[in-house]
């Protein structure tokens, strides 16, 4: 039998193998076939990989007589608290075709959304990494050989190229030490953010970026409306599905405010009532849920909302790619001057101490 200690030495499932799997299953259970001989079939088609060695346990655990939504719940690193609580659902009210389907559209939406920002960020990371590969470069092998050559003909060298030339022999000095130093700082930091407190300061500290901030707001204003809605639309309690919501919000701060809101409702408020007393949802978020609260429609409500801060979310991530557009080409465009005018204007003196 496969042990749990085996699997944590693999690379952990990825989620757009999640939700090939829930795809798949939910196309299975729509056919009739049993559970288990759907994971069966399943598990053959991902042979060598993190994810077989998961329906491995799972189906051993099914045989053993565990429940699907048990078995689920041994390997939290691949199935989160909003997966656990679907298919939980689904098994009680004989519905786990539907949860399923309900997981894979929210499967779906986060690996778009994943997508969109890893568009948005490619283009700025290349041009920035290049240029820091070119710097290096120039500073640490082309200039000190130019430097030697302008020493041996006495050229009184511009601030520029004397600024260059000192920074390049820091770099070949300490260079190493920069880096260790870098890399303990990034170990530090990543560690203390591992950390409840770390990561609830982290958090709290990207909703108040000045540019990026509002758009992690919207991302997780979304998140909470579409994980909600699912949740709702499945007949999950409302206080569970709150409880569930705060752990997948993927913000600290923001599940902190949910877990607030969560104590509210619980005391009586209605979820609209509690939500307008957090100055974090907007009045948009306000009227929907009241709306729906009003109409029996709460999870249709909450899907348009959804749908409405993904619309915002993909502006704001155009917007930004095209403010940073114009602000890396001049950003490139003063780096190549500067390097270029600490080799070239050096170099004309050359020219004329020649011509003389």
């Amino acid at each position: 039998m496969i042990s749990l200690a085996s699997f944590n030495r693999k690379q952990r499932v990825s989620l757009e193998e999640r939700y090939l799997l829930v795809r798949q299953l939910a196309v299975l259970q729509r056919a009739g076939v049993p559970l288990l001989s759907s994971l069966h079939a399943l598990r053959e088609q991902v042979s060598a990989s993190a994810l077989e060695l998961v329906l491995a346990q799972v189906c051993q655990d099914l045989a053993d007589g565990k429940t699907f939504s048990q078995a689920l719940a041994r390997h939290p690193a691949t199935f989160n608290a909003v997966f656990l609580g679907l298919i939980r659902v689904g098994e009680a009210g004989g519905l786990l075709e539907e949860v399923l389907k309900q997981l894979s559209q929210l499967l779906e939406w986060e690996i778009d959304l994943r997508n969109r920002l890893r568009e948005a960020l490619q283009y700025p990371l290349i041009v920035l990494l290049t240029l820091s590969l070119a710097l290096t470069i120039l500073l640490v092998f082309v200039l000190p050989r130019f430097a030697e050559m302008f020493r041996s003909f006495k050229i009184e060298l511009p601030l520029q190229t004397r600024l260059l030339i000192a920074l390049g022999g820091f770099v070949s000095k300490y260079g190493w030490l920069c880096v260790l130093l870098l890399i303990a700082a990034i170990i530090g930091i990543w560690r203390y953010i591992r950390t409840e407190s770390g990561r609830l300061r982290w958090h709290t500290w990207k909703l108040k970026l000045p540019i990026l901030g509002p758009v992690f707001m919207q991302i997780a204003i979304s998140r909470f409306a579409r994980i909600t809605a699912s949740l709702n639309h499945s007949g999950v309690p409302i206080l569970e599905t709150l409880a569930l919501t705060s752990e997948s919000v993927n913000n600290k701060a923001i599940g902190k405010t949910l877990n607030r809101v969560c104590a509210k409702v619980q005391g009586g408020a209605t979820l609209a009532g509690a939500l307008k007393t957090e100055p974090l949802f907007s009045a948009v978020v306000v009227q929907m849920v009241s709306t729906g609260e009003e109409t029996g429609r709460v999870d249709e409500l909450l899907q348009s909302l959804s749908e409405y801060y993904d619309q915002q979310v993909a502006y704001a991530v155009r917007k930004l790619v095209t403010y940073l557009e114009p602000l890396l080409l001049l950003f490139v465009g003063a780096g190549v001057l500067v390097m270029a005018s600490a080799v070239f204007v050096p170099m004309w003196d050359l020219v004329k101490i020649f011509k003389h």
